[in-house]
């Protein structure tokens, strides 16, 4: 048997192997980020459009149309201080009728909020009336509040 010495340009060249390594570290960084910060804040987007759907899904009083086609929501702090993750939803409407009656209708109508517990509306009455004639706005805002923030960054 006879051995040859070959030239170290005929031997194959190794390829480096950091960019992979470089590459699968990018990868983790990317799933650990989603998994512990996007998560709970598509879960909580979640909750919050629940509560929007139970909110439009409410009757309108006599005499009352919607302002605006959609409910508007919010989730993080909006009370207080940190920690905490509050739920607001809000709509517009356009109503004849008296500031104390549409008051009354609203704290009397029950939501379930994100956890279940019944909400009540609170009513804000626009001083200037409407652009319609007979017709007042009228923002009706159901909020839960003071529910786990876990890793929501939005609720610290």
């Amino acid at each position: 048997m006879v051995l040859i010495e070959a030239a170290p340009e005929a031997l194959p060249k190794q390829r480096s192997r950091w960019p992979f390594f470089v590459g699968l570290a990018l990868l983790a960084s990317v799933v650990a980020y989603v998994l512990v910060f996007e998560v709970p804040e598509w879960r909580n987007d979640e909750k919050l459009a629940r509560l929007e759907e139970r909110v439009s899904m409410l009757p309108l009083p006599p005499d009352t149309e919607q302002g605006d086609p959609s409910v508007q929501g919010t989730v993080g702090i909006q009370s207080g201080n940190s920690n905490h993750c509050d739920y607001l939803v809000r709509m517009s409407l356009l109503t004849k009728l008296p500031d104390a009656e549409i008051a009354r209708f609203y704290e009397s109508a029950a939501v379930e909020g994100v956890e279940g517990r019944e909400l009540s509306g609170t009513v804000y009455v626009n001083p200037s009336g409407s652009w319609r004639d007979g017709y007042k706005g009228v923002i009706v805002e159901f909020f839960d509040g003071y529910h786990e923030a876990g890793f929501d960054m939005r609720c610290h």
